[in-house]
C-alpha cells in the first residue's frame, strides 16, 4: 500500500474532525484545547497519548499559531521554507523525525485563518525494520489503519450520542427564578437518562409552582390590604384636625407606599407581566418627571433634564421602565435638600439621576440594592423595597443599575448596553 495514500487519508480524516470542534474563545479567535476543562475529554486523549506523532494548531491570517496541541509557537512548513498558507501537503522534520503535514483553510467565520495537522512516519518504520512476509506487513498497516478508523469512529458516534445531553445542557444553565418555564426535552434521549430528565422536568414543576403560590400569594395580600387603608385613610380624615390625626394619616400613608412596593416587586418578578416593545425613552422620561413635579414641589427641589440624545429607542416594557426611573428619582427627591436640583442625564446607552444631598456611606454602596435593607437612622420612612425593585426591572431586561458618590450627593446610573 502506498504510504502516501495512508498518511494522506490519516491527515484528512483528522482536519475534518478537528474543525467541527473548534469554537471561538474570548479574543474572538478559533480554538481547540486539548485541557479537559475546556472541552469534552472524549477525543483528548488520542493526542496526549499520540504526543510525539499527532500534532494539531490553527495559525492565524499573519502566520502566527493561536492554538495548538502542544507548545509549538511557529506554523508548519516545508524543511527551509516559510509558512505559506497556499501550501497544503507537504513534509517536514522535526526532532530527527520526518512528518506529514496538511494545511486547510477554515471557513464561515474564520475566514484567513488555516488548521494545520501533522503525523510522523514511524509506524511505517515498522515494515522496514522486517522484510520476511509480505502477508504479515499488510496485515500490520491493516490493524493501525484499523484502529485509526475504528477511534475516529468512536470519537465521532460519541460526539452525536453527547449532542442531546449538550442541549439539554444549555437549557437548564437558561432557567433561573425568573425564567423556570423551560424543561429539558427528551428528544433523542439514550433511554437509561429518560427517567432522570423526567424526574428533573418534575422537579421544576414543582419549583414553579411553588414560585407561583408564593407570588400570587403576595400580590393577593397587598390588593386586600389596600382597599381596608383607604377606607380607615377615608375616616380618619373625616375626624376633626389633631396632632393625633396627622400623625395616624402619615402612618397610613407609610403602609400604603409599603404595600404598593411589595405589589410592583410581586409584578416585576413575573415575566408574564413584560410586554418588549419600541419606545421612545425621553417620552418615558418626561413622563416620569411629570407624574413626580408634585412630590418634588412638595420637598422643595426641582428636576432638571439633561438630553444628550433625545432619539434613544429601546426594546423594553414601558410600565416597568416607568416604575424603575420612578423609584430611582423618588430617591433622590427623598435624599435631596430642600433647594437643589436633581439632574437627569440621558446619554446613548445609560441614564444618570443624580442628587446633591449627603451621598452614600461607602461601607452601605453593596447593600443598598438589598431587599427591605434600611440605612441605620434613616429618618425617611420605607420598606427598603424601591432600589431592589430597580435592579429586578434592570436584570430581567439585561441592563445594569449602579450606584457611587459623586460629591456632593450621589448618582445612580441605568446602563442599558447591549
Amino acid at each position: 500500500m502506498n504510504p502516501n495514500l495512508l498518511i494522506g487519508h490519516i491527515l484528512n480524516e483528522q482536519a475534518e474532525f478537528l474543525i467541527d470542534e473548534i469554537y471561538t474563545n474570548s479574543m474572538g479567535e478559533p480554538e481547540l484545547s486539548i485541557q479537559k476543562s475546556n472541552q469534552d475529554a472524549h477525543w483528548v486523549w488520542i493526542y496526549e497519548t499520540l504526543n510525539e506523532d499527532l500534532f494539531f494548531q490553527i495559525v492565524d491570517p499573519q502566520g502566527e499559531v493561536v492554538s495548538a496541541s502542544t507548545r509549538q509557537t511557529k506554523a508548519f512548513a516545508p524543511d527551509n521554507t516559510s509558512y505559506n498558507k497556499h501550501t497544503s501537503n507537504f513534509t517536514f522534520t522535526r526532532n530527527n523525525k520526518l512528518f506529514y503535514g496538511l494545511s486547510e483553510p477554515l471557513k464561515a467565520a474564520y475566514t484567513g485563518y488555516n488548521i494545520q495537522v501533522a503525523t510522523s512516519l514511524r509506524l511505517l518504520e515498522v515494515f522496514q525494520i522486517t522484510k520476511r512476509s509480505p502477508i504479515s506487513k499488510t496485515v500490520l498497516l491493516v490493524s493501525i489503519l484499523s484502529l485509526f478508523i475504528v477511534s475516529f469512529a468512536v470519537i465521532i458516534t460519541i460526539h452525536f450520542m453527547l449532542r442531546p445531553l449538550r442541549k439539554a445542557s444549555d437549557i437548564a444553565s437558561k432557567i433561573t427564578p425568573q425564567n423556570i418555564q423551560g424543561r429539558l426535552s427528551m428528544a433523542e434521549m439514550p433511554s437509561e437518562l429518560i427517567p432522570l430528565i423526567s424526574a428533573f422536568n418534575e422537579a421544576l414543576e414543582r419549583l414553579e409552582q411553588g414560585f407561583k403560590v408564593q407570588q400570587e400569594f403576595l400580590a393577593t395580600a397587598a390588593h386586600e390590604l389596600k382597599t381596608p387603608l383607604a377606607l380607615i385613610r377615608g375616616e380618619i380624615e373625616m375626624l376633626e384636625k389633631t396632632n393625633s390625626k396627622n400623625l395616624i394619616l402619615e402612618d397610613v400613608d407609610h403602609i400604603s407606599r409599603q404595600i404598593n412596593q411589595l405589589l410592583h416587586l410581586a409584578e416585576v418578578r413575573e415575566s408574564h407581566n413584560y410586554t418588549f416593545q419600541d419606545i421612545t425613552l425621553v417620552n418615558t422620561v418626561n413622563d416620569t418627571i411629570k407624574y413626580l413635579s408634585r412630590l418634588s414641589k412638595k420637598h422643595g427641589t426641582s428636576i432638571r433634564l439633561i438630553q444628550i440624545n433625545k432619539d434613544i429607542h429601546l426594546n423594553a416594557d414601558a410600565s416597568t421602565l416607568f416604575i424603575l426611573l420612578k423609584n430611582l428619582i423618588e430617591n433622590a427627591i427623598y435624599h435631596s435638600p430642600s433647594g437643589t436640583t436633581i439632574d437627569i442625564t440621558m446619554t446613548k446607552n445609560t441614564v444618570s439621576v443624580r442628587d446633591y444631598g449627603q451621598g452614600i456611606n461607602e461601607e452601605h454602596l453593596n447593600l443598598i440594592f438589598k431587599r427591605f435593607w434600611r440605612a441605620p437612622k434613616q429618618k425617611i420612612h420605607g420598606a427598603g423595597l424601591g432600589l431592589a425593585i430597580c435592579m429586578e426591572i434592570a436584570t430581567f431586561h439585561g441592563w445594569k443599575v449602579t450606584a457611587k458618590n459623586s460629591s456632593p450627593g450621589a448618582s445612580f446610573v441605568l446602563d442599558m448596553s447591549p
